[in-house]
Formats: C-alpha cells, structure tokens, sequence
C-alpha cells in the first residue's frame, strides 16, 4: 500500500487561499444584495458568517506573520479611528441620549450590522491585498444585480414604447438613491479595477486581458443608463463626472511623471481609458438634459436655497410653496430642497455639536429643529438629502471628524505608496466623500456599507508598494 504524503505547509497555504476565495465570493454576493427590497435575512447571513470568516482569516494572517511586517502606526491609524467610531456611538447612548428607545434599537441593528460590516470588509481587503486581479470578482454581484434591474426594465420600455421609464415599486431597488449608491460603488469598483490592472501589466497591451475592457464597458454603460432612463438621478451623473475627472487628472499626472523618467507611449493608454470614460459619461449628461431640465437653472436654484432665511419656505412648503427665482420662474423642487435642508442640517449641527444618536430623521428630533416646520408642517419625518449632514445631526461633530480623519488618512497613504490597489482604494475616497455629501444614505444599509468600504479601503494598503 502506497502512502502519500502531503506537505502540511502547502496544505495550510492552499486551504489559506481557499478562505481567501471565499470570503471574495461571500463579500460579491453581499454587496450585490446589500439593497435591494427584502432581503435583510439573508444579510445578516452573510454579514454573521463574514464575520466569523473574516475573524479566522485576520488571525491566521497574524500567526503567519507576513501581515505583521506591514502593521505600521500610519496603516493602523485608520482602523483604530474606525474602532472609535463605534465607541462613540455607545458612549453617546449613555452619555448624550434624547431618544434612548429609538437609539437603543438603531444600537442592535444597524449599528450592530455596521460593525460586522467593517470585520467582513477589513477581511476581505487582507484576503484581496496581494491580489488585484480579483478586484473584479468582488463587484460582479452588483453587475448581475444590475443585469437583473435591467430584466426588469427592458420590458417596461418596450410596452411603453419610450426610454424614461421608472416605477421603484417594481424595480430590484428601491428609490433612487439606492440605485444611485450601488450604480456608483459599481463604476468606481470595475474602472479602479481596469486600471489597476493596467498599472499591474505596465501597460503593455499585449498582457491586457480583454474581458477586463469588456467589463468595464459594459459595467459602466449599465450603470449610466439606469441614472438617466431608469431614475432619472441626476447626482448619479454628477457623481460619475467627479469621479472619473478625477481619474483622468491622476492619469495625466502619471502620464508626464513617466514622459519624465523615461519617455514612451505606454502608459498613454490609461490617459486614453479615462479619457473615454470621460467622454461616454459627458454625453450621458447630455442625454439627461433633454430629459430633466433642473440641470439648466442647478446653479441658480442652489444660490437661492442655500439663503434659509431670506427664503424660509423649506420649513413648510405646503403652507408656503416653492419660492422663485430672479426670473420670476419657480425653482426646481429637488434642487430646492436638497440644498436648503442641507444648509439648515449643517446650521444645526454647529448648534448642537453632539447630535441626538437617531439616524432615523435626526433633524426631527434635533433642538434646533424648526419650530414652525414642527407646528405647522405636517411631515414629521424629514431627512437633509444629506449623508454626512444627517451623520452629523446624529453623532455631530465628533464623528465627522473620525470619518474624514480616516478617509484623509487613506488617501494620503495610497496616493504615497503605489500599492496594487491604488487607483482603486483612491477612487473610492473621491466617491465616498462625495456621494455621503449630495445623497441620503447615512441610514441602514447605507451607513452598513459605509463602514465595509471604510474598513476595506485600509486594508487594502497592508502590502509592500510595487
């Protein structure tokens, strides 16, 4: 009888990359139904299960100890402020709660699920560190939910025999800022991808991998599409504009930092990438003007609204209405809104600078709520269309500040160190920063997602700089 033996050092590493597949895999598919309608159970599945793998696979790294060669104070920083931030939002309960119900609650939740948001994003990150070829991998579960949005309205357009047509109630997401949310992590996810990719073969044509340009194609076009035709989200082109010109800037600067050093053509194509991104989100935006007009008076509308006490028709717009711009036309209600609930949420914060520890409607139950909105208005619940303004009515200033201390830090960092990753961990910086800005998605999933990005981000740096 022959006996095999089996080297229980390969066996350990090959086992190793199997957790590391799988914790991928589990992170595609929880990202991919992170939004989408009724699907909490299955969720917090995954988000338990990610929890214990991401536990496992965190310790294995640091017995191993090749992890333990990258744990410097700078790389660590933005785990510890992320840890604060949890901290904080406890000793709130205790120390500053209104509503301690609703926040109690909102504690064994969301909160809860943020916190096994950012194990399960900082594991997964360790486990894709040293691999960015599987970047795509971890976005293909929002493209197929996408695909599925699709499904949904392709049948609807024909019927109706037009582009426009939306109805959240039959779509996979719900409202448009869900789609806006998961159609932006998709872009910034598969372009950071394809340019990390590029970054990884040095640009050489030849070792590009075709399918890698067919994704980001069609990934893209997808998400595009849904902001114009499927719910008209203008802040989904804006995003997408900001973005990608951000992108395009590091590129130029990449492109004449490598004409200095040495000169050639090669790294030309990642300009010319980011250039036809550019380009295809530009003539998405002008699609979308022929059918939304608020783009034409955006600038006009917003200098109006950000005046709250001059115009104090935000309080009561039923009672009040809309007010009117100089031309004497009507402003654009959403712009309207959005800029005016923001510029009265950011008021309010200064005021009352440790927030009121409900992420549902914070300003609602804030000191410096308006009392005629309160009396008189008839909405009880009202959000600022403002993630980080109503992150901040929440937990006010101090989480703020633990937030953009972390995102700043991540940035510095990648921009420094040419990991494999970069592009991709610097894009959602960009993204991040600005989505949390113009879109109200500081409550349940948004704020779970959130704290997933946060903590992948960082771990994606854990890595020597190639």
């Amino acid at each position: 009888m022959n006996l095999i033996n089996i080297n229980p050092v390969n066996a350990f590493k090959e086992s190793q990359k199997n957790l590391e597949f799988i914790l991928v895999v589990l992170s595609a598919i929880l990202l991919g139904i992170w939004a989408v309608k009724e699907t909490i159970a299955l969720r917090n599945i995954l988000l338990i299960l990610g929890t214990l793998l991401s536990v496992y696979y965190i310790v294995i790294e640091l017995k191993d100890g090749r992890l333990r060669e990258q744990l410097t104070f700078w790389k660590l920083l933005p785990i510890y402020l992320i840890g604060l931030s949890f901290i904080w939002v406890v000793a709130h309960y205790f120390l500053f709660s209104i509503d301690p119900i609703n926040q109690f609650e909102e504690l064994k939740s969301t909160w809860l699920r943020a916190f096994m948001a950012s194990i399960v994003g900082l594991g997964t990150g360790l486990a894709l560190r040293n691999h960015p070829n599987r970047l795509n991998l971890l976005w293909l579960g929002i493209f197929i939910a996408f695909l599925v949005l699709f499904y949904q309205y392709i049948p609807r357009a024909l019927g109706q025999n037009k582009l426009l047509v939306i109805d959240y109630d039959h779509y996979l997401f719900h409202l448009k800022i869900n789609t806006v949310l998961m159609g932006m992590i998709l872009i910034a996810g598969i372009d950071g991808a394809l340019l990390d990719h590029l970054r990884t073969i040095q640009y050489r044509i030849s070792n590009l991998r075709l399918l890698y340009l067919v994704y980001w194609l069609v990934g893209t076009s997808l998400a595009l599409w849904a902001f114009v035709y499927i719910v008209d989200a203008r802040n989904g082109i804006g995003l997408s504009t900001i973005l990608y010109s951000f992108w395009f800037l590091c590129a130029l600067v990449f492109f004449i930092q490598s004409q200095i050093r040495c000169p050639n053509l090669k790294s030309v194509f990642a300009l010319l990438i980011t250039g036809i991104g550019l380009s295809l989100i530009v003539y998405f935006a002008f699609l979308q003007t022929t059918v939304n007009k608020g783009w034409n008076t955006l600038l006009a509308d917003a200098k109006l609204a950000v005046q709250i006490d001059r115009y104090p028709h935000w309080q009561n717009l039923a009672q009040m209405g809309y007010p009117k711009r100089e031309d004497g036309e009507m402003v654009t209600p959403n712009t309207y809104e959005r800029v005016a609930w923001a510029a009265a949420g950011s008021r309010a914060i200064m005021a009352h600078p440790q927030g009121v520890g409900v992420l549902a409607y914070p300003f609602a139950k804030h000191p410096q709520a308006p009392k005629k909105m309160a009396v008189n208005g008839g909405i009880p619940n009202i959000a600022t269309h403002s993630g980080w303004v109503d992150l901040g009515l929440a937990f006010g200033i101090p989480m703020l500040s633990l937030i953009f201390s972390t995102l700043l830090l991540i940035f510095t960092q990648a921009a420094r160190n040419p990991c494999p990753a970069r592009m991709t961990v610097l894009g959602f910086v960009v993204l991040i920063t600005f989505l949390y800005t113009v879109g109200e998605v500081a409550i349940q999933h948004g704020i779970e997602i959130l704290f997933y990005l946060l903590a992948l981000m960082p771990a994606l740096l854990f890595t020597k700089p190639k």
